[in-house]
């Protein structure tokens, strides 16, 4: 579990009781691999390079080109050498790069194989603007998406740093959170945020590392077999049985994974060859998901990782690892199982039901992070 670097103020349900949070900043990778892109500005910005003494205020409703020329970056007719900063004149002011709007700080970065990389700093509570809207429908009950809220800041707090040595905190993409700037605009999701201002889940006085998946399929799973590596997980992080979740409409589902991926996915791990002639679920957890698969090919058995065999084929296609029945049909292997995700933590679709009933958000959290604590960050 992640060490307490930031405090936290426990609290009960009086507003007074609440400790003063200011939000902190944080670095977003929001491209990279770029060799050149457009950004169109809303208002006044300035343009800050490698040399100290050029810092051009550069037009509003403009569209600049940036790209790489001869080693370093050029944005518009301006050279910058290998870092380029676009800092708004005032608060608010939006930048809209290929088609998407960002606020804050934008940076450029040359790297060593002659691309860039666009970072966006902004407050953490901006950011979940932006993260709230692509990770959970911003039509569903209010009570939801205030514990997505509490669940992705707490996520967001707990990973700061994480690509620090890359410059940057967090990823825009499901390797961190999916962030697309300034999203759609929904009264809902603005709510969800405010309302729960600077709230985060904690565990024993530090930060509960926390996560969600769309679907448990009738139960979470345990963070120790899914990511643990040997570890126990804190009691908040065991998986808990969900009542509500098995009533949405991913709680059932079959997927039919055709023999060539299916040997392509041994085959990562295994020099096999031959006909795929056996293949059953091996090993399972105590919350009913699989966390290994036993083959026969060529006549060898063989026993091959569930995490990583649903990553070989997708996790598009293979939706959970939640998995009833495997049989070999022809041409391939039909699946049979419930949910969809890793299955630790929120179950969005079960918050979802439980709003839906008048269930509230901190009730909702309590009910898949047992015995975690509702605290507000405090730098």
């Amino acid at each position: 579990m992640p060490a307490l670097l930031l405090a936290l103020w426990t609290f009960c349900a009086a507003p007074a009781a609440r400790a003063l949070y200011t939000p902190r900043l944080i670095q977003i990778e929001i491209f990279r691999g770029q060799r050149e892109l457009s950004v169109t500005l809303q208002g006044r910005f300035a343009l800050r390079g490698d040399a100290a003494d050029l810092s051009p205020i550069l037009v509003p409703r403009k569209t600049y080109s940036v790209e790489v020329e001869g080693g370093e970056l050029r944005f518009g007719s301006y050279h910058l050498g290998r870092t380029a900063h676009l800092t708004p004149m005032d608060p608010g002011l939006l930048a809209a790069i290929n088609g998407h709007k960002y606020q804050g700080n934008l940076s450029f970065k040359l790297e060593s194989d002659e691309t860039f990389t666009v970072v966006d700093e902004l407050g953490v509570e901006d950011y979940l603007l932006g993260v709230l809207p692509r990770e959970m429908e911003t039509d569903w009950p209010l009570e939801a998406l205030k514990a997505q809220a509490v669940v992705a800041r707490t996520f967001a707090y707990v990973n700061l740093g994480k690509y620090r040595k890359s410059g940057f905190d967090l990823t825009s993409d499901t390797r961190s959170q999916v962030y697309g700037g300034v999203g759609p605009g929904s009264e809902a999701v603005r709510q969800a945020v405010s309302q729960t201002s600077g709230e985060v889940l904690g565990y024993q006085g530090e930060l509960l590392a926390s996560y969600y998946h769309s679907c448990c399929g009738g139960h979470t799973a345990d963070y120790a077999t899914v990511w643990g590596r040997g570890i126990s997980a804190p009691r908040p992080l065991r998986g808990v049985r969900d009542r509500y979740c098995p009533r949405s409409p991913l709680a059932r589902w079959t997927a039919f994974i055709p023999v060539d991926d299916v040997l392509a996915a041994l085959q990562s791990k295994h020099l096999i060859g031959g006909k795929l002639q056996y293949f059953r679920p091996g090993k399972r957890d105590s919350a009913g998901y699989v966390r290994s698969f036993t083959a026969k090919v060529g006549g060898e058995m063989l026993s091959v990782d569930a995490e990583e065999f649903r990553k070989s084929v997708g996790a598009t296609e293979l939706r959970s690892l939640r998995v009833g029945s495997v049989r070999l049909r022809r041409g391939g292997v039909e699946f049979s199982g419930s949910g969809s995700g890793h299955g630790v933590g929120l179950c969005q679709w079960g918050a979802r039901l439980q709003a839906e009933r008048g269930r509230g958000y901190e009730q909702i959290l309590e009910y898949y992070f047992p015995g975690s604590t509702l605290s507000v960050v405090d730098e």
